[in-house]
């Protein structure tokens, strides 16, 4: 398997989130497939890795309009020849039923494919996104669009298509979360209906945050909706040599977020490495646990901090940490339902926030690989890091490839 494949495989990112995705290789054999795929699909990995994506996924026989295969195929033969991505609306693709040998569902997608590209800028393979919008679609699809009366030239519009998006992936996600709830034990009817409530009221926020962005509307949230919060952040570690702040509602959380990484210590790295929350009711009273970063935090006016592990079943994906400002007289415990919000947190966020995570964290890399790439090159060129930058910007232009595709292909040359 190409490193790209390998990379993307195995990312954290890949293999947690609830949106489905499949790793192809240019010769459009499936080289991996994430634990929502295989939910979405009803298959088992050892079925899908390896196999041709269509011997895999085959039209369905019975049905003489089916085109899944050939849009599909088009689709994907597009991305890997001109290296962009290519967004296919809405496409019936109905798919074999593990259960009954010989049939297929019934199956409405969403699908995005997106090229992987190596230090050279060529297509090595494809990341297959697809969103199941089956039931919403018989809702909010054309009058008597149900899977007999399917057009492919009836197409919706780009604002109905993402409210469906948004519908099909806060119902998958809900229903996950309350799985995961009714795992945990007994609760009171008046609990779940406080969780509820939290629930579709942080879901509002995310959908209303296009195009800001779920993370920053999540943090907004927390605010509003936690009682004696005055900031949050989130922030996702284990991404690369420092964490990676997503997302915060001020500049005084963001500031709060980036001194812990300074001193290397501090509620967040603690609740992020233990996997359990950190409540710091007074800062001025743990000075002998994070001295340093209790220093710091004091002189901002932070008074008490609350972090939260963002948690999956697998792993901890970063944390959610609520500020408290002022002294005098604040309460001393953790806000009321701030570790159910957390919950939700992580659920919205994988949920809605796939793409834009793996976007930022691409563009986090992308800048790394850059500021080397110039550093190299001035150095083994005998120039300024001025000159170097240049001549690297030149060269994108000319190529008319991206910088960091570029940057790859100057540390591939000189083995960094």
């Amino acid at each position: 398997m190409h490193e790209v494949l390998r990379a993307t495989s195995d990312s954290q990112l890949f293999l947690v989130t609830a949106a489905p995705y499949v790793v192809l290789d240019a010769n459009l054999r499936i080289q991996a497939a994430n634990p929502a795929y295989l939910r979405a699909t009803g298959r088992s990995r050892d079925d899908l890795v390896g196999a041709f994506l269509f011997d895999a996924f085959p039209d369905n026989p019975k049905d003489a309009t089916a085109n899944g295969v050939r849009n599909l195929g088009a689709s994907l033969e597009k991305v890997l020849r001109r290296g962009v991505p290519d967004e296919m609306g809405v496409q019936r693709y109905d798919i074999p039923d593990p259960e009954a040998p010989g049939a297929f569902r019934h199956k409405t997608w969403s699908p995005v494919n997106s090229p992987l590209l190596d230090a050279d800028g060529r297509a090595v393979g494809v990341l297959h996104h697809v969103e199941d919008i089956t039931a919403v679609h018989e809702v909010l699809g054309p009058a008597g669009g149900g899977a007999d009366a399917w057009d492919p030239a009836r197409q919706p519009t780009a604002l109905l298509r993402r409210a469906m998006l948004a519908a099909a992936r806060y119902a998958r996600a809900h229903d996950a979360w309350q799985v995961a709830q009714a795992a945990s034990g007994h609760r009171s009817a008046a609990e779940i209906a406080r969780r509820d409530a939290l629930w579709h009221r942080i879901v509002h926020a995310a959908r209303q945050s296009l195009p800001q962005g779920c993370a920053d509307a999540v943090c907004s949230a927390a605010v509003r909706e936690l009682p004696t919060v005055d900031a949050a952040a989130i922030t996702l570690h284990g991404c690369g040599p420092a964490p990676h702040h997503l997302a915060a509602s001020s500049p005084s959380a963001l500031h709060a977020e980036e001194l812990q990484w300074v001193t290397g210590e501090g509620p967040s790295l603690t609740a992020y490495e233990t996997g359990e929350p950190v409540s710091v009711a007074d800062v001025d009273r743990c000075g002998s646990r994070w001295p340093f970063f209790t220093d710091a935090v004091s002189r901002t006016g932070v008074s008490a901090v609350f972090a939260y592990p963002l948690r999956t079943v697998t792993t901890t994906l970063g944390t959610l940490t609520l500020y408290r400002d002022g002294r005098g007289a604040r309460p001393m415990g953790p806000p009321l339902d701030a570790a159910t919000f957390a919950d939700i947190t992580t659920v919205v966020l994988l949920a809605d926030m796939d793409t834009e995570i793996i976007q930022r964290l691409r563009a986090t890399a992308d800048a790394d690989d850059i500021n080397t790439a110039i550093g190299v090159l001035a150095a083994a060129q005998g120039i300024s890091t001025h000159d170097a930058a240049v001549w690297l910007q030149a060269t994108a232009a000319s190529k008319r490839l991206p910088r960091a595709d570029i940057a790859r292909t100057v540390l591939a040359r000189y083995g960094v």
